[in-house]
């Protein structure tokens, strides 16, 4: 009887030599039937071959399945449930399959960081402005500064007056896309004035928005509410002059108010007029 039964075991552990059935007949067609209708198959090759179908038993429209730990071939038969086997049920035979592999450095890396650059000039009463922007966005923050530089005709008829804007802050990201682009900034802002210089607290929003082709809507406002109250606020479009460069051009609006800092006397300018510009974002 202990004869009967190693060759048993053996001959069951060589039954299924043949891995892949012949594509021309469904799995099981040639194979010993069982109680039921159901069929059984493996691959005692399956020790060492990692990817080597498993054993299963069913009818043709479902199956239950199980496969052998690797170190159970040379001591278990194909159709022989034992300690050490995994089952399942599933709709289909099947393969097992390797895990898939883990992501590449390469692809769990952050997108890089989007450099924009601006320079534009503009017309306005009685002089001109030029303004230079910088703002470095990543997927969700950021960093801008921006200077505005206004040359005036002096109020006393002789000379120029000078005034300068300054602002520096980080930024959040509320929409960044291929289509819309908003942030929010905060941060310090800055006016030197012929006579004084003033620092507070500033709060501002910029949006840009793709059109069509390389035609783009852009925006954006700016408020310093102490202790000298700035409201900027422009308007225009941008035309993509390529990858890198794009061109603008548009309405900007600046109120300045000193609240009396300088010698009690509130004094207040407002500079509006059109302006046009270059954008680098390589």
């Amino acid at each position: 009887m202990a004869a009967v039964g190693l060759g048993s075991g053996e001959a069951e552990a060589r039954f299924g030599k043949r891995s892949t059935p012949p594509p021309s007949s469904p799995p099981g067609g040639d194979r010993p039937s069982r109680p039921g209708g159901g069929y059984w198959g493996g691959n005692p090759y399956y020790y060492g071959n990692p990817q080597g179908y498993y054993a299963y038993y069913g009818y043709p429209w479902a199956s239950y399945y199980y496969f052998d730990p690797a170190w159970a071939w040379p001591f278990l038969g194909a159709g022989l449930p034992s300690y050490g086997r995994y089952y399942g049920y599933g709709a289909a035979w099947r393969r097992l399959r390797p895990p898939p592999p883990p992501p590449t450095a390469q692809e769990m890396s952050t997108p890089p960081a989007a450099l924009d650059l601006k320079v534009d000039t503009g017309a306005v009463a009685n002089g001109y402005s030029v303004g230079l922007g910088l703002n470095v966005d990543g997927q969700r923050f950021g960093f801008g500064t921006r200077l505005d530089l206004f040359n005036l005709a002096a109020e006393e008829g002789m000379g120029r007056d000078s005034i300068a804007l300054f602002s520096l802050g980080p930024s959040f990201l509320l929409v960044n896309n291929d289509r819309v682009k908003w942030r929010l900034t905060g941060g310090l802002d800055a006016a030197f004035a012929p006579d004084i210089t003033m620092i507070g607290p500033g709060l501002g929003t910029s949006a840009r928005l793709k059109v069509a082709g390389p035609l783009k809507l852009e925006a954006s406002a700016h408020w310093t509410p102490l202790p000298y109250v700035q409201i900027s606020g422009d308007a225009g479009v941008g035309v993509d002059l390529g990858s890198v460069l794009r061109l603008r051009a548009g309405y900007r609006a600046t109120y300045l108010n000193d609240q009396g800092l300088v010698d009690g006397i509130v004094n207040r300018d407002l500079f509006a007029g059109p302006f046009v510009g270059l954008s680098l974002a390589p």
